[in-house]
């Protein structure tokens, strides 16, 4: 008698977990590798534009983080606001794992790199807030990082009574990220990082005064316009044609209105100020800082759009007339998902040494983007949790339909399916005893295991065949056909309840397992 070959009806539970799992892997980590890796540096357009086989330098731009606390949402109960907090620094991780494997020679901070770093706090509490900061942007130690302040992490203005601002936050920013204001070589360019929110307030207390710059840099030779002062007066030390880069937290001055252009997600750039923030320089400390500095581009932050915009600058020390000079300013994206865009980001920027190609552009940047995570909440998460507990319902009520529907129903709908795909009831005697009791080789590796607990002996024998058929069962058929009769008896609720947990219990696990990666 020819024996039929039989297999067992897939269940849509087991479907639906396997579906979870994938979207867990992309959107949860493999979506944040992808974005990271097709955005290249920019070396080609360097190396199109001159004939030096120099590597470039690759510096990575990283603008207002703003780590969270639990005063940064204040209206929000605490449970929320600690929600909050992980989820924000869980996708900050990733995306600074993820941004790393582009192997930088070094990192800029634009500031802002905590949300109330200027907070009055304990000495205890703001050195909780600084290691948890250095977790979450943990880097190799060859990597050099340098930062510069921004209004959250050392203030600007003043406070108010129920928003005080620490009188040491500028030395405990000096004690943990370094100089307010400094200039570094890399790759033969001079990077020049200022405090713009100092500059702000002395901006303010300046034209108080009536003092020009020049005036107010002597009277205070600690503070910013001093440095910028100071180093107009070096420049011209500086290799010829090797213009500076400057960094400031603070965009410089425009018009009212001017595009950011096209990569920007809403509206632009406007002038403003308010507790602990002004949106723009002044004016006349905007044209100071060009014209002491005369950069050949300018990058800043704190806005958290992008936004591109050209300066010109009037040439005040020729003899005769010429056209202004074009200065390009970019305000990179903040890296955070948290500052009110739906795209995060970051600047790549590739530096080639000035006397290597003397004669072309020696810097070239990119802006790059990050995952739209509240997307990923709003437009795959939420719709997939509808979907899967419809279709989940929807099944119950139909395995109790026919539950209680003829038997002869029951019969076509459990039994096994045949050859020609058609439900067949196995009305077959059973092979014979001969052929029931023959051992027929297995494929695939077999290996025995002995181990003594408790005093006792015990073998554990895995083989290929064990483990197939138990990754099979757990993706696909859900087990043996014998293990549906229980199944089947359950009720409309409890059986949907069932399946939530049997579907939900693999993509959490893994959810957690990446987070503890991450982490």
């Amino acid at each position: 008698m020819a024996v039929s070959n039989t297999r067992l009806v897939p269940r849509s539970v087991n479907f639906i977990r396997l579906l979870w799992i994938l979207v867990i892997l992309w959107y949860e980590l493999g979506t944040f590798y992808h974005h990271t890796s097709i955005c290249q540096w920019p070396d080609r357009s360097l190396v199109t534009s001159g004939t030096s086989t120099t590597t470039p330098t690759h510096v990575l731009l990283v603008a207002d983080p703003q780590i969270l606390d639990h005063r940064s949402y204040p209206d929000r109960p605490p449970w929320l606001m600690r929600l909050s907090q992980l989820i924000v620094d869980l996708n900050i991780r990733k995306s600074w794992r993820a941004t790393l494997r582009r192997n930088p020679d070094a990192a800029v901070f634009l500031g802002d790199m905590m949300d109330n770093g200027r907070v009055d706090m304990t000495d205890e509490e703001y050195e909780r807030y600084v290691r948890r900061y250095r977790s979450i942007f943990s880097a190799r130690k060859q990597l050099p990082m340098h930062y510069m302040p921004g209004n959250h992490d050392i203030g600007l203005g003043l406070s108010s009574p129920s928003y005080r601002f620490s009188e040491y936050a500028r030395e405990r920013y000096l004690s943990n990220f370094g100089p307010l204001n400094q200039h570094i070589s890399i790759s033969g360019h001079t990077l020049v990082l200022i405090d713009a929110p100092g500059l702000v307030d002395e901006d303010r207390a300046r034209a108080a005064s009536g003092m020009s710059y020049t005036e107010w840099a002597t009277s205070h030779p600690n503070g910013t316009a001093a440095f910028v002062h100071a180093f107009s007066q070096t420049r011209a030390d500086l290799p010829e044609g090797a213009k500076p880069i400057l960094f400031t937290h603070v965009p410089l001055s425009r018009p009212a209105g001017a595009s950011c252009g096209p990569l920007r997600e809403r509206g632009t750039i406007r002038e403003g100020k308010g507790l602990g923030y002004q949106n723009l320089l002044s004016p006349q400390a905007s044209q100071f800082v060009l014209q002491s500095i005369r950069p050949a581009i300018v990058f800043s932050g704190d806005d958290h759009d992008y936004c591109e915009y050209t300066h010109a600058l009037p040439i005040v020390d020729s003899k005769r007339p010429s056209a202004p000079d074009s200065i390009p300013e970019i305000t990179v994206k903040s890296f955070s998902m948290a500052m009110g865009i739906r795209r995060p980001g970051y600047q790549l920027l590739s530096l080639l040494p000035p006397s290597a190609s003397p004669d072309v552009q020696t810097f070239a940047h990119t802006p790059c983007l990050l995952p739209d995570q509240l997307g990923i909440y709003l437009s795959v998460y939420v719709p997939l949790i509808v979907l899967s507990l419809a279709a989940l319902l929807l099944w119950n009520i139909r395995r109790s339909c026919m539950r209680h529907s003829s038997p002869a129903a029951r019969s076509n709908e459990w039994t096994s399916l045949g050859p020609s795909g058609s439900a067949e009831p196995d009305f077959d005697l059973p092979p014979p005893s001969a052929w029931r009791n023959k051992e027929f080789p297995r494929p695939g590796w077999r290996h025995t295991f002995a181990f003594t607990v408790f005093g006792r002996r015990l073998r554990l024998t895995l083989s290929a065949t064990a483990v197939l058929d138990s990754l099979i069962a757990f993706f696909w058929t859900g087990g043996k056909a014998g293990e549906e009769d229980g199944y089947r008896r359950r009720g409309i609720l409890k059986g949907f309840l069932v399946d939530v947990r049997d579907v939900a219990w693999a993509p959490l696990a893994l959810f957690v397992v990446i987070a503890w990666w991450v982490w």
